[in-house]
C-alpha cells in the first residue's frame, strides 16, 4: 500500500453489527430490500433511548468494560422482550442478522446479497453490538466486488456515509474507539 495515493480519515475495524439497508430512490422515497426497516412512534421512542444508553454506555466503558458490557446484553436481552411483547407493526428494534463488516467514522464494507452500482445511495440501519444501539445512516456506494467466498451473499459492498449523519458518525466512531480499545487490551494486559 503506498500511503501517498491513499489516505484515511478514520481508524477501521473489522467487527459485527446487525446490518439492513433500504435503496434511496433518485425522489427521495426507499425501497425496502434488506430487511424490515419501518419506524414507529414505539421504535422512534426505543432508538431515542438506545441512544441516550449508548452515550452512558460509552463514559461506563472507558472505567469498567466488564459492566459495559454487562449493561449492553441486559439492553439486548430488553429488546429481545420488546420484540415478542409488542404487536410486530410496532417492534422495530434493531433486530437484524449480525453480519461481519469492516467499518469506520467515514463508511462501511459488508456482504450483501445483491450487487449494486456505484453512487446507488443506501438508507443503512447499524445495530451496534453489545449495547444494541441503533444508527440508522445514509450512504453512497463507492464500489462493489462479486466474491466467491460467501455464496448465501456474493457481494462485497463498500459505501461511504453521507453529509448529515454526523451525530450517528460520532456515535459509530465513539463504539470504534471501544472495540479498538478492546482489542488492544486482549493483545497487551498490561495496558
Amino acid at each position: 500500500m503506498n500511503s501517498s495515493t491513499e489516505r484515511r480519515d478514520y481508524y477501521r475495524i473489522n467487527d459485527t453489527l446487525g446490518l439492513s439497508y433500504v435503496i434511496i430512490e433518485d425522489d427521495g422515497d426507499t425501497t425496502s430490500t434488506g430487511g424490515d426497516n419501518w419506524q414507529t412512534p414505539v421504535g422512534e421512542l426505543l432508538a431515542d433511548i438506545d441512544q441516550q444508553f449508548n452515550q452512558a454506555s460509552n463514559t461506563i466503558w472507558q472505567e469498567n468494560p466488564t459492566v459495559a458490557k454487562a449493561l449492553g446484553l441486559l439492553n439486548r436481552k430488553l429488546t429481545v422482550i420488546a420484540a415478542h411483547a409488542l404487536p410486530q407493526q410496532q417492534a422495530d428494534t434493531g433486530s437484524f442478522d449480525d453480519t461481519p463488516v469492516n467499518i469506520s467514522g467515514s463508511g462501511v464494507g459488508f456482504h450483501c446479497k445483491e450487487g449494486f452500482d456505484a453512487g446507488v445511495r443506501l438508507k443503512l440501519s447499524l445495530t451496534l453490538r453489545p449495547s444494541n444501539i441503533r444508527l440508522d445512516l445514509t450512504s453512497s456506494v463507492t464500489g462493489c466486488e462479486q466474491l466467491s467466498t460467501m455464496p448465501d451473499k456474493p457481494f462485497w459492498v463498500r459505501v461511504i456515509f453521507d453529509e448529515g449523519n454526523e451525530a450517528a458518525q460520532e456515535q459509530l466512531i465513539q463504539h470504534i474507539v471501544q472495540r479498538q480499545s478492546a482489542m488492544i487490551g486482549k493483545h497487551n494486559p498490561l495496558v
